[in-house]
């Protein structure tokens, strides 16, 4: 408990506000709040506009998208779905070197958290349990899916 008061006490308001959302994403849970300030470290965060392109299907897909507020189309053929604050897409690419398998686009205003396949393969290489914990739970996720 000390250990956790004395780490708080030494991150920036911005960062603990990153840990914070980071914790209620899915793909991080079971992650200690000094693990995930490791992931936070490593979000490029952009903000895209309305109806901007976020990605296109078929291009090289190297980035984990998290929604941190706003709403995102991703469409492909006839089929279209909305994600929203919370939700995350191109998780595939953490793990595989493909391509988009649909458009992306922000259907307003919208702040996205971006972790690059380069970096998150640093830090799993780096840090083993945090890289094992974050495949559990991909695993989980994808299974649901299927």
């Amino acid at each position: 408990m000390l250990k956790k008061l004395l780490y708080f006490l030494f991150v920036d308001d911005a960062l603990k506000k990153d840990i914070m959302f980071l914790k209620k994403i899915p793909l991080f849970v079971g992650l200690s709040g000094k693990s995930l300030a490791k992931i936070a470290l490593l979000v490029f965060k952009k903000t895209y506009i309305q109806d901007e392109k976020i990605h296109e299907k078929n291009k090289e897909a190297n980035v984990l998208y998290i929604i941190k507020n706003g709403q995102v189309r991703l469409t492909e053929k006839n089929l279209s779905k909305v994600l929203e604050t919370g939700d995350f897409f191109g998780e595939i690419s953490l793990i595989e070197n493909c391509t988009h398998k649909h458009d992306a686009s922000a259907l307003k205003d919208s702040e996205l958290y971006l972790i690059y396949r380069a970096k998150i393969a640093d830090l799993f290489e780096s840090d083993n349990k945090i890289g094992l914990t974050v495949m559990k739970n991909l695993a989980t996720i994808l299974a649901k899916k299927i």
